[in-house]
């Protein structure tokens, strides 16, 4: 009776620790994502500025 049970209780945690590690594994996956938008946006802000300008001197009259 106590064997069925903790075979029951161990299969209950081996699932639990299979779940569990899948989502760890997907939280350092959604890590990576950020950190690679993060510097994709600070790129593209970069590179707005730099347009922005580059528009600014185009519409300027010259001196």
């Amino acid at each position: 009776m106590f064997q069925a049970v903790g075979g029951v209780i161990a299969l209950l945690l081996t699932v639990i620790a299979y779940f569990l590690n899948l989502l760890i594994q997907d939280f350092r996956q959604l890590n990576k994502e950020l950190s690679k938008l993060k510097e994709l946006f600070i790129r593209l802000e970069a590179e707005q500025i730099l347009l922005k300008s580059m528009v600014q001197h185009t519409r300027s009259p010259p001196s």
